[in-house]
């Protein structure tokens, strides 16, 4: 996905037309690897717009100061671009592992390609090596026709989903092509990557040498598909694209694109299970371990009926490689006990984090060092950031830990307390090896077990009750910290609490956002009613639907915004024409009008795989309403200024989505008519209608189609009393680019057009 340029300076609150109640909008930092941000995926180094300093575990006496882009008196909130893309991030970084929307989203290429970083890892010669011969035993359906594919045309795209196994058949494709030693991975963020790749090909690509790439959920465009397969073969290079697009038709990308449907998960656990038990052989006395008491055992597993309830559909293959692990461990217990072993594997996450946590320990056992608990907790929810942020909120719930226990004297804390590899030794299952996943600065916290944040949080909220207290202050504090990935995170945390305990903590935390005067507080009470939707429990989704349902109810303006920004989540995605009567009942209130999720929400819904059609229809009711106070016009002229910037896809990049229905549809140009009159009329909304106008006239320069269209269309819209005003921009525009044939052909149908 791209998103347009994020503002990373501060700004003063109510400065500009786009200043966000928020702070800043932070967006990626250039060379930052990408990877699950549980906090939303948004990543930033920035202070608020207080500046105000913030120390960890630092005591104040007096007052604490203004949090980062805090919005004091709940001031009217403007629509900003940047602030719904931040929005659009956080909720696509938490899809994948905590819960979230797929939300599909291209921004116009105006200016040329938007940059792409990548980073290039040399991945390990004895892994590749590994992974090549355990795949062996089991390669997936059309191996060979993808490495036919692969020598031929120099590319291959592997499409399946994530789990699957599509990551070990790209390493075996180009381990095969190019040697186990010359093979690489990209990584990086955003959207366009295999355009990207086009243009950077002499950069990443090297003779001989192999690389794969994964692309998300976005299908590279057979054009540039077509582009990178030339140039990698005249650089005498290998590319493979990995995506994740369910449903996708890959008729317009052949011959290159391949469906990855998995390999026979059976035979992946047998493979795995051969070779935990030889390493277990090589590490005994010969003798210890006989080849055929290892091949009885083998044997034995395999006939197990329980193996094939195990392995039921839709396991993934990492899955099946733990299992194999587990089933190891018990070579040489009695056989009666293998059942144990599916019990262990299933509970392993849990056991896992009762060990950690020192929960496992007897009375009689020495008391362990007081820091280490909390800072072990804070280390599994701090999955994905870096370690200074770990080493700061790891810190406050040190604090607020101590607040609850009972000594006679405060513990001291020495320097050395905060040792990683004592802490969390990797190995151990709980840190995944140094080089799992891509090459990081700063460091990162990484977990072997994504899994692992989910079920310490249940052992915590579930095991020691005295925790709890302390817990949900130390989300309030995470709530206040200066940066977002840090904030969003504790969002993450308080949804993933809400699975296991939804009455107390929407009582005690989730709640008080959602009451909040700060529009970043009521943000965060939605994206945690979005993570608790992620588990997909029906009673809870049940529980969470009434809830939202009262806070669009209610009175309180607080409240029925808060409803607003959960409806743009999972909460509203999951029934995209239910949730559009929602909003338009939500926007045919007065006090909505002072926010912008309605229209937030309403292009959250329009960026998902089904919505773009029935938030079209809903648009077009809504700017023919009244325009008044309790009218959802407003919304729909709001929401138009944030969906203008965003491009069809990567087959028409430079052109406007909406514009694009329009000129499909007579019925969708006449709406999209009346939501431009209005938003360039109105004072709320001119300043920034005029500025997407531009950006629209610039990107026909490199759509013949678009230009066509604006010019009837624009003259059309600056009608009557517009048109001495649609005159004075567009000349101005035309100064300012005066080599753009669109602008001056809108230019001229606008003159054309006065008496």
């Amino acid at each position: 996905m791209q998103v347009p340029h994020q503002h990373d300076g501060p700004a003063a609150p109510g400065t500009s037309p786009t200043a966000s109640p928020w702070g800043p909008a932070e967006g990626w930092s250039p060379g930052e690897p990408p990877g699950p941000q549980g906090g939303g995926g948004v990543r930033d180094d920035h202070q608020g717009t207080t500046g105000a300093p913030h120390f960890a575990g630092a005591q104040s006496s007096g007052p604490r100061p203004p949090r980062a882009g805090q919005d004091e008196d709940d001031a009217v909130e403007l629509i900003s671009g940047d602030q719904f893309s931040v929005l659009i991030r956080q909720s696509t970084g938490n899809a994948n592992t905590y819960g979230g929307h797929h939300n599909t989203a291209l921004s116009l290429n105006l200016g040329g390609p938007q940059p792409v970083e990548f980073q290039q890892i040399l991945l390990d010669a004895r892994d590749v090596q590994q992974r090549h011969r355990l795949y062996q035993h089991a390669p997936v359906p059309d191996h060979q026709l993808m490495a036919d594919c692969l020598k031929r045309n120099h590319i291959v795209v592997v499409v399946g989903a994530r789990g699957g196994g599509r990551d070990t058949t790209a390493r075996v494709l180009l381990a095969d092509t190019c040697g186990s030693n010359r093979v690489a991975v990209l990584y990086s963020a955003g959207g366009g990557l295999a355009q990207a790749l086009v243009e950077q090909a002499d950069r990443h690509l090297t003779r001989g040498y192999g690389i794969v790439l994964d692309l998300g959920t976005e299908l590279p465009a057979p054009a540039a598909l077509e582009t990178l397969g030339l140039r990698a073969a005249q650089i005498g290079a290998h590319v493979v694209l990995i995506t994740e697009s369910p449903g996708a038709e890959l008729d317009a990308l052949s011959p290159y694109a391949f469906r990855h449907t998995g390999p026979d998960l059976k035979k992946v656990l047998e493979a795995h299970l051969e070779h935990e038990l030889d390493k277990h052989r090589a590490g005994h006395e010969q003798g210890d371990c006989p080849q055929h008491s290892l091949q009885a055992y083998l044997r034995d597993v395999l006939r197990d009926p329980r193996v094939d309830d195990e392995l039921g559909a839709g396991l993934p293959v990492r899955e099946a490689v733990s299992l194999a692990g587990t089933l190891a461990t018990f070579l040489h217990r009695p056989p009666e006990e293998l059942g144990q072993a599916f019990g262990a594997w299933r509970n392993r996450l849990r056991t896992m984090a009762r060990v950690l946590l020192g929960l496992t320990a007897q009375a009689s056992d020495p008391v362990p060092d007081p820091h280490q608990q909390p800072l072990r907790i804070a280390y599994v929810m701090c999955d994905g950031l870096p370690l200074s942020d770990f080493i700061r909120v790891g810190t406050l719930l040190c604090d607020e830990v101590q607040r609850a226990e009972t000594r006679e004297a405060a513990p001291e804390r020495r320097v050395f307390d905060l040792i990683l590899d004592q802490l969390v030794e990797t190995g151990a299952g709980v840190a995944a090896a140094p080089d799992a996943g891509p090459p990081g600065n700063p460091r990162r916290v990484r977990l072997a077990e994504p899994e692992l944040m989910a079920t310490v949080i249940e052992v915590v909220w579930h095991g020691p009750g005295w925790l709890r207290a302390p817990l949900l202050r130390w989300l309030q504090r995470l709530a206040e910290d200066r940066l977002e990935r840090v904030r969003s995170r504790a969002a993450v945390v308080a949804g993933l609490l809400l699975r296991h305990d939804f009455d107390s903590v929407y009582r005690d935390l989730v709640q008080l956002w959602a009451r909040s005067k700060s529009a970043r507080d009521r943000q965060y009470a939605a994206l945690a009613l979005a993570v608790a939707v992620g588990a997909g429990d029906s009673w809870l989704t049940a529980r969470i639907d009434r809830q939202v349902a009262d806070w669009a109810r209610s009175p309180a303006p607080q409240l029925q915004d808060s409803a607003a920004r959960a409806y743009g989540t999972l909460v509203g995605t999951r029934d995209v024409p239910g949730t559009l009567e929602a909003l338009e009942a939500l926007g045919s209130r007065r006090t909505p009008v002072r926010y912008a999720s309605v229209a937030y929400a309403t292009a959250a819904l329009f960026l998902t795989p089904d919505g773009a059609e029935p938030v079209a229809d809903a648009l077009g009711r809504w700017v023919r309403r009244p325009d008044n106070e309790a009218s959802p016009l407003r919304h729909a002229v709001g929401t138009l200024i944030v969906l203008g910037p965003y491009a069809v896809g990567p087959e028409l990049p430079s052109r406007p989505k909406l514009a694009h229905q329009a000129m499909q549809e007579p019925e969708r140009e006449a709406s999209l008519l009346l939501l431009w009159q209005h938003a360039l009329v109105d004072p709320a909304y001119s300043g920034l209608a005029w500025a997407l106008l531009e950006q629209w006239l610039l990107a026909g320069d490199r759509d013949e189609e678009l230009s066509l269209f604006l010019e009837g269309f624009v003259s059309r819209a600056a009608a009557d009393e517009l048109l001495t005003r649609a005159g004075f921009h567009v000349a101005r525009m035309a100064r300012r680019h005066p080599a753009s044939p669109c602008v001056r052909r809108v230019l001229r149908a606008i003159r054309g057009r006065r008496p």
